[in-house]
């Protein structure tokens, strides 16, 4: 009887993976990519808080620098509906308006400036807060035409005077609200 001797040659294993190690890579990227866009949905909320906040993180303290030293300078106040309401001086309110007018004492000359303070529009239709400075003797200031803007990321200004006091509600870019005292002396 004849025996067929063992072959000790091993088959060549085909260059390949198999089924099981395929599923389980593609489970693994499944896995990863969904880690990821959780993670980019998170910064993105992230930043959308951020964003919204940003008026009263960065915008309102500056604001509120320069009002105080524009409030702490003047002399008296007026407050007005509209900016031609206050270059003449007629039609002063105590509450809704748009136009604060600060009186200066200049103590050199003793002549009395004036700063007006005002909401406006710009040709796109984007409110700001404008600074007008006017000499009293001097020519008047142009609507449209501020010497400095102090905030261009306002949607709306109020001035008011309440118990006396002066104040000012300011409102941001997502609809939050800042209200500002000044001092009674005024």
């Amino acid at each position: 009887m004849k025996t067929s001797p063992i072959s000790s040659k091993k088959r060549p294993r085909s260059s390949g993976f198999t089924l099981v190690e395929l599923t389980i890579v593609i489970l693994i990227g499944l896995v990863v990519s969904g880690l990821m866009m959780s993670l980019m949905s998170q910064q993105i909320a992230f930043l959308r808080i951020t964003r919204a906040q940003n008026f009263l993180i960065e915008e309102a303290p500056q604001i509120n620098n320069t009002m105080t030293k524009l409030m702490s300078r003047a002399d008296a106040f007026r407050i007005h509906n509209t900016f031609t309401g206050a270059l003449n001086g007629s039609g002063a309110v105590t509450t809704g308006g748009s136009v604060l007018v600060l009186g200066f004492i200049n103590p050199q000359t003793g002549q009395r400036d004036f700063g007006l303070v005002s909401l406006e529009t710009d040709t796109n239709g984007n409110p700001y807060l404008g600074y007008y400075n006017q000499n009293q003797f001097g020519t008047p200031p142009t609507f449209g035409n501020p010497d400095w803007i102090i905030s261009s990321r306002i949607n709306n200004a109020n001035f008011f005077v309440q118990n006396d006091v002066f104040r000012m509600t300011l409102t941001g870019p997502s609809g939050e609200t800042i209200t500002y005292s000044g001092t009674s002396r005024l």
